[in-house]
């Protein structure tokens, strides 16, 4: 199943309940960082970040992209 959570490149950091999508809120999707590639300029920051920091891209865990790697158990 594709999904940010089932990624080489991803690293879970907390978890976060709603969606903004009645489809699915009240679910428990997880937080995390994708580390495909260097952290680039420009990237959204949040609140624990410095301005001018570039940190790695956050992503929920049912996200996923075009280069999305399974995990091998």
């Amino acid at each position: 199943m594709k999904g940010c959570r089932n990624c080489t490149s991803w690293q879970g950091v907390g978890e976060y309940l709603d969606r903004e999508d009645p489809a699915t809120a009240g679910q428990k999707v997880q937080m995390g960082l994708c580390r495909r590639h260097a952290p680039r300029p420009g990237t959204r920051l949040t609140s624990d970040t410095e301005a001018g920091a570039s940190p790695w891209p956050q992503v929920a865990s049912d996200d996923w992209c075009g280069e999305w790697e399974p995990k091998i158990n």
